[in-house]
């Protein structure tokens, strides 16, 4: 076995509560399906007899037109999780200078770790990146997440600029970008060395499909095309997130239902005097009590419990925008919670 797997810790999920509760802990999207989604995944179920086209020629002409991209600078894989492991391994060598800023996602840790890469973790206090730092480490890759996981918010682009001037490659993970009124998306045809992902878990709601893409120059994406999984994505997922892309208007719909719900939430938290960040996700980072976790979870209410998270000093929740009527319960047990505790 390879040493660097004996210092790896596994990816913590969370929990995956069953039965009748409110499940406001991994980010999804709590709406079901556009009724075209739903017919297209039932449609293609006479399918998976059969292997998908190994291209995805139909899903990226789809995403290009989605995005105003061309088909050629895209690259698709199981889930966005999948692609940033490809890039790490279409780009890094061992020993290579990997920075992450922190506290963001823990994924990109392990995969960095794998390509045994020399990885620094710069802490920037709530993701306010300082593109100082860079200057002298010149790295290999930097890996950027906005808005970020699990603080929320987005990185200035004059901040990522900075940073493309000394880095060689830089990755910016977009999985929430739908959310917010900023993206990186231009940076792809402007600067060589920038790398774009993007996920249809959230916005589009698909997260148990697993599709992810990248967007880059054409020599990156034809490296990543080149390793990835050849069928990483099923055929009753490929014509899902096809239909998904041609049902835009409903999940705009739904999308800003959970903006509007994101800044009711964060006001109500406020009210009562928890310490919440500002997000342009589909969730809020909270810092909390001990035993604030547990006392939802006997509600049946389930968030995300951030503990032992690099840069992240304390207990944190992350809390994932549910529906309004979800949200209600939330703040509900909150408000009693407050009263139990000031008591």
């Amino acid at each position: 076995m390879r040493s660097v797997l004996r210092i790896i810790n596994p990816y913590d999920a969370g929990v995956f509560p069953e039965g009748e509760v409110i499940n406001l802990s991994s980010n999804e999207n709590p709406y079901k399906p556009s009724k075209a989604v739903k017919k297209a995944y039932l449609d293609s179920m006479t399918k998976i007899n059969r292997y998908p086209d190994a291209s995805y020629s139909k899903l990226k002409i789809a995403i290009s037109e989605y995005l105003g991209i061309e088909p050629e600078r895209i690259s698709v894989g199981c889930g966005s999780s999948e692609l940033i492991s490809r890039v790490c391994e279409v780009l890094v060598e061992e020993l290579d200078r990997v920075v992450i800023p922190m506290p963001s996602y823990s994924l990109y840790l392990v995969y960095a770790m794998l390509r045994e890469a020399s990885i620094s973790t710069p802490i920037f206090e709530k993701y306010e990146i300082n593109p100082n730092f860079f200057e002298d480490l010149k790295p290999k890759l930097t890996i950027i997440c906005s808005p970020n996981n699990p603080t929320g918010n987005t990185v200035k682009k004059d901040v990522v600029e900075r940073i493309l001037e000394s880095s060689e490659y830089v990755l910016i993970d977009e999985a929430y970008a739908e959310f917010s009124d900023e993206n990186f998306l231009n940076f792809v045809l402007e600067f060589d060395n920038v790398i774009v992902l993007r996920s249809f878990s959230k916005f589009f709601g698909l997260a148990g499909l697993r599709i992810g893409y990248a967007i880059s120059n054409k020599e990156i994406s034809d490296a990543i095309e080149k390793i990835r999984l050849p069928f990483a994505i099923s055929s009753p997922g490929v014509e899902a997130a096809i239909s998904a892309i041609k049902s835009i208007e409903y999940y705009i719909e739904v999308r800003n239902k959970i903006i509007m719900e994101r800044e009711r939430i964060f006001y109500e938290l406020k009210k009562m005097e928890f310490e919440v960040f500002p997000s342009k996700a589909n969730f809020l980072l909270v810092k909390v009590q001990n035993d604030v976790f547990e006392f939802l979870k006997d509600k049946d209410v389930f968030v995300r419990r951030i503990d032992n998270l690099i840069g992240l000093e304390g207990r944190y929740l992350r809390i994932t925008i549910g529906k309004k009527e979800e949200n209600n319960v939330l703040i509900k047990f909150l408000r009693s919670y407050r009263c139990k505790s000031s008591a």
